[in-house]
């Protein structure tokens, strides 16, 4: 009757714990970031917060989950109410927390009709200032879920001082088992969600135990095997199958509805263990994210700064270094997908680890940029392991650099070498020291005193884009007509019309050397950009 009192404070403890623990918008808003609720009904502040992410383009919510905040600058919103009040709808629909509007990159404040919308819906929007990167605000919500997870451990812990204790050593999952195994006198086995024992505190048939959980619901069972009996629960840990902590005893046991309590009450705690390095993981990862963010900014003022925040991670960033792009396929024309730049950055990460480079690595644009300490072969060879797994993506390699100041040049060698790549090479990676002579001269020309003669030349055939496509193909395959008009599914004749077209608004030949190298040169700089 004791331990049933007991039990029942358990089971209660543990379910405020887990309501106290999550993150609110209210948590969020209440932050020193400068955010401001527009649009939100009285139970706005205390919605629950799982994520937030950045989404500039159209079906935000194939890029977010439920209860995730979109962040905006509403930058395909403009001149459009109806997809402001679409937008507004589709997140409500789908489950979304919040949105967040950045103010004064597009729009000076919330749009009228999204403002609408979202209050006619009860869907929370705030405003978020001009001075408050975006990335602060993914940030602090990381931050906060890391933290709630914490107080979920500590709270949970403070039930089972004996199991509390155990978070003292320098392995607590380990050190939980074997004092659960202590305290219930029985044996103890945790097993993966594919059925490989993972730890056990001792000797016990294994296959038969997983070969009966399996046969069983997802919840607190009880097996008997060939004279021995096993009690087993699931640890849900965050992926698709739970793992399973099974206690097995081969006498009879008058203490069964005791180790049942115990086992269920030591499964959150283990699976707390589990999503805490999870999340200190993923933490760790968006910490580096946003350190290579702030490093290719440039900022000579805070150089200081940055590489005091590199050498925490143990990376010199004045050493000897290279930046490198993985560029998804060019024809696909959308934003890689999520889940696949998170493959990228992992392969990226693994191979470049099991070099043993000093690195980092981030999403950039579309695709991966990294800052690597290898010398070019040796990142040659860990980025062709990874375009090996990422069919269709190739690689640029940027020029040699040391110091936070020239990190831009060597991702502006390296993003040209990735646009060249895909065409030229075979792996599709290129090097800054593969350079032909005329990309040589774009990737070392001052794009500010460049840029206007490119705009100069190409200006006329920008009116005309059939004209500029026609061009472009044609020294892409190059300059032969008959295989350009193959490629490009034209007649000859149609192909040389448009070719006489592009020497009429240029007001020169296209067989003159000079005109070749000049267009040859602009073209190669504005896939550079």
């Amino acid at each position: 009757m004791a331990w049933d009192r007991r039990r029942g404070c358990i089971i209660a403890a543990v379910a405020v714990a887990t309501t106290d623990a999550a993150l609110t918008l209210g948590d969020l808003l209440a932050q020193d970031l400068g955010l401001e609720l527009v649009v939100g009904g009285a139970d706005a502040r205390s919605r629950r917060v799982a994520g937030a992410h950045t989404v500039e383009i159209d079906h935000p919510s194939t890029w977010l989950e439920r209860d995730w905040i979109m962040l905006t600058t509403g930058a395909r919103l403009r001149h459009s109410a109806d997809a402001q009040r679409r937008l507004i709808a589709e997140l409500s629909e789908t489950g979304a927390a919040a949105m967040g509007f950045g103010l004064d990159v597009v729009f000076k404040g919330i749009p009228p009709a999204l403002r609408d919308e979202a209050q006619r819906l009860g869907f929370p929007v705030f405003a978020v200032p001009l001075l408050t990167p975006f990335r602060d605000i993914v940030s602090a919500v990381n931050s906060s879920l890391l933290s709630s997870e914490v107080r979920v451990l500590q709270r949970l812990s403070s039930l089972q001082l004996y199991l509390m204790d155990a978070l003292k050593s320098n392995n607590p999952r380990t050190a939980v088992l074997e004092r659960l195994s202590a305290f219930v006198e029985a044996p103890v086995t945790l097993f993966s969600p594919s059925g490989e024992v993972i730890e056990s505190t001792g000797a016990i048939p294994a296959a038969e135990v997983w070969r009966q959980i399996v046969q069983r619901p997802a919840a607190l069972v009880q097996l008997e095997h060939g004279g021995w009996s096993t009690i087993a629960t699931p640890v849900h840990m965050g992926t698709p199958l739970p793992a399973w902590l099974a206690v097995s005893t081969d006498r009879i046991s008058s203490t069964a509805r005791l180790t049942r309590a115990a086992a269920r009450a030591t499964a959150p705690l283990l699976a707390a263990l589990g999503r805490l390095d999870d999340l200190a993981d993923g933490q760790q990862q968006a910490m580096r994210e946003a350190l290579l963010v702030d490093l290719l900014a440039g900022d000579p003022a805070d150089a200081t700064r940055l590489a005091a925040q590199a050498a925490s991670f143990g990376i010199d960033v004045t050493a000897t270094a290279r930046m490198v792009l993985v560029a998804p396929p060019p024809a696909r024309g959308t934003p890689a997908p999520d889940r696949e730049l998170v493959a990228v950055l992992e392969s990226l990460g693994w191979t470049l680890e099991h070099w043993g480079a000093d690195h980092l690595a981030a999403r950039h644009g579309s695709g991966v940029a990294a800052f690597v300490r290898l010398d070019l072969e040796g990142i040659r060879a860990a980025v062709e392991d990874v375009l090996g797994h990422h069919p269709g993506w190739s690689a640029g390699i940027g020029r040699s650099t040391h110091g936070v100041g020239c990190l831009r040049d060597s991702l502006r060698d390296a993003t040209l070498a990735a646009q060249r790549a895909t065409a030229t090479s075979d792996p599709p990676v290129l090097a800054y020291d593969d350079f032909d002579l005329a990309t040589l001269v774009v990737a070392e020309s001052a794009s500010d005193r460049v840029q206007p003669k490119i705009d100069g030349l190409l200006r006329e055939l920008d009116k005309h884009p059939t004209i500029l496509a026609a061009v472009c193909a044609y020294f892409d395959h190059d300059l032969d007509v008959m295989r350009t008009a193959k490629a490009m599914h034209l007649h000859h004749n149609s192909l040389r019309y448009r070719l006489g077209r592009a020497e009429q608004f240029l007001g020169r030949s296209l067989k003159e050397p000079a005109t070749i190298a000049s267009l040859y040169l602009a073209l190669t700089a504005r896939a550079a950009r």
